[in-house]
């Protein structure tokens, strides 16, 4: 939703076409197409060294793309066109203020430096610090601010110069954990506040879900899903999506003639849910991929399956308790892998030391065929 914030400057789109990056020989971004609407925060989310923070770079004009490339933003091609070109509001990850001047000045930076009227500068520095309420910290110099007020000075100092576009360097890792999650929240209620396009980069994935109306998950250098949040999570594209998103236990097996034997456990394939069935529809026989999120198990002691559930035979070696939830600990008997189960609370039996059974409905069972033959890629 277009908001006065933004005195009606139109929310644009980015568009990358055919778009790659090497470092020398080093091939870092594998060539890709994507489309970011006007007005959607977009995060990309992945594990370090994934290429994330190269293609937020690229938006801002601070990288350039291999040749062939082509980058546009607002329906123009940017692709050669300077970065101070670019309309760009960038909010760096350790915020980058400047240390000898207050709060004010360093909002008005942007303004100043491009040579905007005093009144002008004014009022957007009085109307950014209303947006994240430091009103009354004007004046305050910046190193007498919390991390979390920082963080809000750095995204006013982005907005202040009315960005077509806004990017963020994972700018919440340099809160503690408490105040990250308070802050997160602001954070989202004001960018859907202003309805900009934002693009936000992150490896933690509670920020992704929070702040994405559309997640990108990347590994390296490859796109391996681009969807909404929800989709991400129960629908994913991937083996990678399917074990990175919710921190999925792996386990491993075979399917034979209508029937899967992961881990020392046996389900039939009809008991999996339409999406996987549907990836292993046509085989009869393939080595399996199999991930469980640790909410959608549960530990049991040692018995026969019941009808449309994988038992997989384990040995429990720990707990921890964690408020709504207890963690528990438990070693996969067919290969000695530790694996995690949430259950709200452990059932009378269960102890450390003891065999038993993770259990999992077939419907929370995300199965896919693993290509990788040689065990030294698995």
């Amino acid at each position: 939703m277009q908001n006065d914030l933004n005195d009606g400057q139109k929310s644009v789109s980015i568009e990358f076409k055919n778009v790659s990056k090497h470092y020398g020989q080093t091939l870092v971004l594998k060539p890709f197409s994507l489309t970011m609407q006007p007005g959607c925060r977009t995060v990309l989310l992945g594990p370090s060294g994934c290429g994330k923070t190269t293609l937020l770079r690229m938006i801002a004009g601070l990288e350039t793309p291999d040749e062939g490339s082509e980058i546009w933003i607002g329906g123009k091609n940017v692709t050669d066109v300077p970065a101070e070109k670019r309309q760009i509001g960038f909010m760096f990850q350790a915020y980058a203020l400047f240390p000898n001047m207050t709060v004010a000045e360093n909002v008005a930076y942007g303004l100043t430096v491009r040579g905007a009227p005093e009144s002008e500068i004014k009022q957007t520095v009085a109307k950014m610090l209303e947006l994240v309420n430091l009103e009354a910290f004007a004046e305050r110099p910046v190193q007498a601010l919390s991390g979390g007020q920082r963080q809000r000075v750095a995204l006013a100092r982005a907005l202040a110069i009315r960005p077509r576009v806004l990017l963020l360097d994972e700018p919440l890792t340099a809160l503690d954990a408490l105040l990250r999650h308070k802050v997160r929240e602001e954070l989202a209620v004001i960018l859907r506040r202003l309805g900009i396009t934002a693009v936000i980069v992150t490896h933690d994935q509670d920020e992704a879900m929070v702040l994405g109306d559309r997640i990108v998950v990347m590994q390296g250098g490859v796109i391996h899903q681009a969807d909404t949040p929800q989709n991400v999570w129960d629908n994913p594209a991937t083996d990678f999506v399917a074990g990175f998103v919710g921190n999925s236990n792996k386990l491993k097996g075979k399917l034979e003639n209508g029937v899967l034997e992961i881990d020392g456990g046996r389900i039939a394939f009809d008991a999996l849910s339409p999406t996987s069935r549907d990836r292993l529809q046509g085989l009869t026989s393939a080595d399996v991929r199999a991930f469980v999120r640790p909410e959608a198990a549960k530990v049991e002691l040692r018995g026969p399956a019941r009808a449309g559930e994988l038992r997989v035979p384990v040995i429990v070696r720990d707990f921890h308790f964690m408020g709504s939830f207890v963690s528990v600990s438990v070693e996969l008997k067919s290969h000695m892998k530790l694996v995690k189960v949430h259950m709200a609370e452990v059932p009378e039996g269960i102890s450390a030391g003891a065999e038993a059974d993770m259990v999992i409905p077939g419907e929370n069972l995300m199965v896919f065929e693993d290509e990788r033959k040689d065990e030294a890629r698995r």
